[in-house]
Formats: C-alpha cells, sequence, structure tokens
C-alpha cells in the first residue's frame, strides 16, 4: 500500500543535539517522524552484525533492524568499510538505499565527480598539509595564478573557503582555526565569474536554480548568502545532462557562469544542505525528498 507506514534507517556519525542549530538532516528526519513513519537514527559505529549461513542480521543495540525498507546515508571518512558493509547487507535483504548509491565512498565522492567531469572545473591542485610547500611549485605546472582560491578537501558550507593573493597569505591561511581538522586541500584557478548558482536536482530532474548573492568569496547560504530562486533551462539542462552520469538521487550542484559566458562546476555535492534552496524557492523540500524516496520504493 502506498500509505503504509515505513521502516526508515538514517545511518550517519553524526549526532545533533536538542540544543544544536537545525540542519538539512534534522528538518529531514523530523518530517519523517510526522507522517508517523518508524525512524531509527543511527551512528554505523553502534551496529553490530550476525553473519552465519542461515542467519544474517543487524542490530542497532538490541534491536534488529535488519527489515528496514529505507535507508538514508550521510557519512564521512573513518566509517566507510562499516556502512559498506551495513548497506551491503539490508540492500541485499531489499531496502532501497540513498545516499550510498556509488561504488565510490561518500568521503571520496566530490574527487571522483570531478575526476569524471573534468573539462568543466577550474584548474585544480590536490594536495596535503604536509606538502602545502611544495605544492606551491605546482602553481606554474597548473598553469594557476595568485591570486587562487583554497580550501579543505572534505569542508562543507562554505568553511574554510578562502581567496589567496599571495605566499604570505597561503602561509597564514593554515593557521586558521576553521582548517585545523582538515589535512587535504585544493587550489583552484580564481574565475573571473558573472553568476553563481545552485541548482537541486532530484531523481535526474531539475527543481530549480538558485542565484547566490554574497559579498564574500563563499557565498553558501550557510555563511550568509542570500539565494534567489528562478527558473534557467541553460543551466539546468547543464545539471541534469551531468547527473545522468552520477548514480546519485539527490544532488546540489554549485555553478557559475564566467565573464565568458562558459558554465564551470565548482562541486558537486551529493548530500546537499536545502535549507537555504527551500527558502528561496517555498518548495517543501522534505516533503519532496522522502515522496520520492517512497515513489521508488514502489
Amino acid at each position: 500500500m502506498a500509505d503504509a507506514k515505513k521502516k526508515v534507517l538514517f545511518l550517519t556519525k553524526y549526532k545533533y543535539s536538542d540544543n544544536e542549530s537545525i540542519t538539512s538532516s534534522t528538518i529531514l528526519c523530523d518530517y519523517i517522524k510526522k507522517q508517523g513513519h518508524e525512524l531509527y537514527y543511527v551512528d554505523p559505529s553502534e551496529v553490530d552484525i550476525i553473519l552465519n549461513k542461515d542467519n544474517v542480521r543487524v542490530f542497532y543495540k538490541d534491536i534488529d533492524i535488519s527489515d528496514v525498507d529505507i535507508v538514508i546515508s550521510r557519512n564521512t571518512k573513518n566509517v566507510v568499510e562499516k556502512v559498506d558493509q551495513i548497506i551491503r547487507i539490508l540492500k541485499e535483504k531489499g531496502a532501497v538505499i540513498f545516499g550510498h548509491e556509488e561504488e565510490t565512498p561518500f568521503c571520496y565522492r566530490k574527487f571522483e565527480n570531478h575526476f569524471k567531469f573534468m573539462e568543466y572545473y577550474p584548474k585544480t591542485v590536490y594536495f596535503t598539509k604536509k606538502t602545502k610547500e611544495e605544492s606551491l611549485g605546482l602553481l606554474k605546472e597548473a598553469q594557476i595564478n595568485f591570486p587562487f582560491i583554497v580550501k579543505p578537501e572534505g569542508s562543507s558550507k562554505g568553511i574554510g573557503v578562502a581567496l589567496i593573493q599571495d605566499k604570505k597569505s597561503f602561509d597564514s591561511y593554515f593557521h586558521g582555526e576553521d582548517v585545523q581538522d582538515f589535512s587535504d586541500f585544493i587550489m583552484q584557478e580564481y574565475l573571473d565569474v558573472l553568476h553563481e548558482y545552485r541548482v537541486f536536482v532530484l531523481g535526474k530532474k531539475s527543481l530549480g536554480v538558485c542565484e547566490k548573492i554574497a559579498d564574500g568569496v563563499a557565498k553558501n547560504f550557510a555563511q550568509g548568502g542570500e539565494f534567489v530562486y528562478m527558473k534557467d533551462p541553460e543551466i539546468e539542462s547543464f545539471a541534469e545532462k551531468l547527473s545522468l552520469n552520477i548514480k546519485h538521487h539527490v544532488l546540489g550542484f554549485d555553478i557559475v557562469k564566467t565573464k565568458k559566458g562558459e558554465l564551470k562546476i565548482l562541486e558537486i555535492n551529493s548530500w546537499p544542505a536545502f535549507m537555504g534552496f527551500e527558502e528561496a524557492s517555498h518548495i517543501n523540500m522534505s516533503e519532496k525528498i522522502f515522496n520520492y524516496y517512497l515513489e521508488c520504493l514502489s
């Protein structure tokens, strides 16, 4: 039955306290619970597995969660192997998986998408904190000049994004409090940008475009940027075309249009925050996303 209540596993190492700021994840979870579905909010490190010939089951503490209908996976480094184990079993048992559709683990997917669509990205150097001095020597090889953008490879919400003007600002960047927990970084050419956009794609179909408006380098909603909703066939078609080569169901494309009229990808997010998009578009994103999940079940 289409209206039957489902068992939903939200698999994530991120724990949100009642006092923490509202996030897209907490909004989605609250919506699922309010619709009367059974929701398990589970840290992969708290899961146990029985793996016997005639008895393969998954437990959260002492609760058997082997018969969940939907798995939503929101994970990063340090839990990849355990998540893979859980997902493999639950998928075999018939659960529909979201957030872990790709063979490439969640935490490495930004690099994978960059590798796949290199022609649309700015010129880039991947480096580590240990090799930051040597990486500057690669700028000429990569045809990147000052000023350029630097950011942590694993960051989100615009955290740690900076415009580097010279060697002195590059060195001081790594003393910043917001980058201390990161070891892998990206240098990218600074594009002459006309507009920056977020395109939200659900099930290979665009839900629309938001132009990002802000004074700083990072124009993310989480960093105080303003989102202005619009429909733009050119940009939406560009994002939809790219999405056909990505197995993920929910995607957020950060795209810029340069002053030369080129469309370039800044990032492809496989777990995009939707609060800014929702506010600008007046689309109930939790309802839209979860109803899509239910459609995929049938």
